[in-house]
């Protein structure tokens, strides 16, 4: 291997690097707009201290961080998801929430990873509100908190409003990207250590200084505000890898919940999300799912989705005689219980439902 090939690959490793973000679990990426926004969940991988390792995207792109409601009052206590297992009910009179920058201390056993130390803040608050009030009064502030957080207009707003800001950044990412990877290590391999590599080399320190500008400029207009500007503008003056992925440092966390971006998404993923909120919500036992389906059924009922749309009935196996609402799995007895997601009652297929 040439000093050149091992000077590519440590650029491509470091460039990877730069790819990867540490998120809060139960997060959620919308990436946009170049190809149409995109929606995914921050899935199980590698953790440390409550927030996982995630791929943003391969290319400069604008991202927003979504976050489902973590936090559900009930009667039993506050119902604290804090990863992808069941959640945990925490007494009110355990309850002791503290913000220490994103980390929300909730009591003794169970902490929390918020969106940013304005988030943890503003939780801390609430909460300290909800374990002087009785439940219906914090059923009430947890719908407005929901329907605050579902609001479709804001969250396109955002985007829209993101992706305008980061345009230039994003272009000159993707031109730094492929004159990194393409034109200097294309003129490298046929041209060797020649003086038109450093030409092309010096051509792309004026593309960092350029970069490096436009993101001063467009960090101190930002809606958001940046931290650390000076240094990450440093940074991309002289480090390709971070120059290339300066739009990622635009934006902050939305506070908003996923189904908000219906305006951004196709409508056929939106429904398959509203679809797998609301089984989750509408068919489990856990304390508080009531509550969240009950600020679903709203705003489902102000987005016009008709409630059956989003419990398709599946097609009969013969033989069968009734369907889990939640797993979809069929049975041949109707009176029986669904084990596998907590005993939940089997729904009977009606005499007209077809089979396969």
């Amino acid at each position: 291997m040439t000093e050149g090939q091992a000077l590519w690959l440590l650029f491509a490793a470091l460039y990877l690097l730069e790819c990867l973000a540490w998120l809060p679990g139960g997060m959620w990426l919308l990436t946009g707009p170049a190809g149409g926004w995109r929606l995914r969940r921050v899935v199980r991988s590698l953790e440390l201290r409550g927030r996982r390792l995630a791929l943003i995207s391969l290319l400069p792109q604008a991202r927003l961080v979504l976050s489902r409601w973590r936090l559900i009052p009930s009667t039993e206590g506050l119902v604290a998801r804090l990863d992808d297992a069941p959640p945990e009910v925490i007494p009110w009179a355990e309850l002791a929430p503290l913000a220490e920058d994103a980390l929300l201390r909730l009591s003794g056993r169970a902490d929390i990873v918020c969106e940013d130390s304005g988030a943890a803040r503003s939780w801390q608050s609430r909460l300290e509100r909800w374990r002087e009030m009785d439940q219906e009064t914090r059923a009430a502030d947890f719908l407005l908190h929901a329907r605050n957080s579902l609001d479709t207009a804001a969250v396109e707003r955002a985007a829209q409003s993101l992706a305008r800001q980061t345009r230039t950044l994003r272009r000159m990412g993707v031109l730094l990207l492929a004159w990194c990877f393409g034109v200097i290590s294309g003129a490298y391999r046929w041209l060797g250590d020649g003086p038109e590599v450093l030409w092309l080399a010096g051509g792309m320190v004026l593309m960092l200084w350029a970069q490096a500008a436009t993101f001063w400029r467009v960090a101190r207009g930002a809606d958001s505000k940046v931290r650390h500007r000076f240094w990450k503008t440093l940074a991309i003056t002289f480090l390709p890898q971070h120059a290339m992925r300066a739009p990622d440092e635009i934006g902050s966390p939305l506070r908003a919940h996923p189904l908000a971006a219906r305006s951004l998404l196709a409508e056929s993923e939106w429904l398959r999300l509203c679809r797998e909120f609301w089984k989750e919500a509408r068919h489990s036992a856990a304390p508080g799912s009531a509550l969240e389906a009950r600020a679903l059924e709203e705003f489902f009922s102000a987005q016009d989705v008709p409630l059956k749309e989003l419990e398709p009935v599946p097609d009969r196996h013969p033989g069968a005689a009734a369907w889990c609402p939640r797993c979809m799995a069929q049975f041949q007895i109707k009176d029986a219980l669904c084990m596998d997601c907590g005993g939940l009652e089997l729904r009977a297929f009606d005499s007209g439902d077809r089979n396969d």
